[in-house]
């Protein structure tokens, strides 16, 4: 374990048991606070412990900002540069960055790129074949569209960048150096990994990518992704203000429908409406999250399973407010 458990203030004790309350409440799983380099606080509930993994969902696809940030570190690709150059099927004027903050205009099947082969029987052997044969439902750039259409195509770009699995890049370049593990990783029948739902892991692991997100990359003092990719993954469109390259931000999404995400605030900031704008997430359904709070030094971790768990919620109690 690379943190020390601390005993917190009274004061934070009291509200850190606050919310697991009410995360237990609703079906939680795990809770751990981080600050800095030491756990303030860390409790499992319902069945769970601190070795048994949990499906992230859609909190994989924070992991894929890091893997771009990679990338670019490396020469493999601009953020800026058009898809079509390297999958000369896709619309000319889709880049990269449009990938990243789901505003490719690619028709978003729900159905054959999310549900299919877990809820459902498996009817797609390649989804990022699929994905890059999709039409296009707007112009790239002008709408956010949550779905799995944008990192299938952008798994298809790194496989022809890398000449392998892009699992195989992330794992080498980002979580072996943070000596992240994970118990299993989704792949459809061709192989290609799942990155908008596919990771499984604990909690204390997932932390670790939480913590080389809040350190803008560094690792214990050593340089694992570029300067700068805390701001990146930060950066949000004017689609929507309330996401960044592949990650939740805490603003408003300026009148964006996000009543499919049910999870999250209608108006206002989406996370929470008090302070902490700052605040950067990675969010899986079920109440999935790990929120990155850089002016508090914080990294917290969330795994639940549950249908009733709610953002604001929870950090109201986890803030004290």
């Amino acid at each position: 374990m690379p943190w020390e458990s601390v005993e917190p203030s009274a004061e934070l004790q009291e509200r850190f048991e606050d919310a697991h309350a009410y995360s237990v409440e609703n079906n939680g799983l795990s809770m751990v606070v981080i600050q800095g380099d030491e756990i303030l606080f860390e409790e499992y509930a319902n069945g769970h412990s601190a070795e048994t993994p949990w499906v992230l969902w859609s909190g994989t696809k924070t992991f894929v900002c890091a893997m771009a940030m990679e990338g670019v570190e490396q020469g493999l690709l601009d953020l800026d540069e058009k898809a079509a150059d390297t999958l000369p099927a896709l619309h000319e004027d889709i880049t990269l960055r449009h990938l990243l903050t789901f505003t490719s205009g690619l028709k978003t099947d729900r159905r054959k790129l999310g549900r299919d082969g877990f809820y459902e029987e498996q009817r797609v052997d390649d989804k990022y074949a699929y994905a890059v044969a999709q039409p296009m439902s707007y112009a790239p750039g002008e709408v956010f569209e949550y779905g799995s259409v944008h990192h299938a195509v952008f798994g298809a770009v790194m496989k022809e960048k890398t000449g392998g699995s892009p699992l195989d890049f992330l794992e080498e370049h980002v979580l072996e150096p943070i000596g992240f593990q994970y118990s299993g990783w989704v792949h459809d029948p061709s192989g290609n990994p799942m990155f908008s739902y596919g990771a499984w892991t604990t909690a204390t692991q997932w932390a670790r990518f939480g913590v080389l997100l809040r350190d803008d990359g560094l690792w214990q003092g050593e340089r694992v992704l570029p300067e700068g990719t805390l701001a990146a993954c930060s950066t949000a469109t004017d689609a929507n203000p309330a996401y960044g390259l592949s990650a939740w931000l805490n603003q408003d999404p300026d009148g964006l429908d996000l009543s499919h995400i049910g999870e999250m605030e209608a108006d206002g900031p989406i996370l929470h409406a008090e302070g902490h704008t700052n605040i950067l997430a990675a969010a899986g359904a079920r109440g999935q999250r790990i929120y990155v709070v850089p002016d508090l030094d914080w990294v917290v971790v969330v795994q639940s399973d549950s249908a009733t768990f709610v953002d604001h919620e929870f950090l109201g109690r986890l803030f004290g407010e």
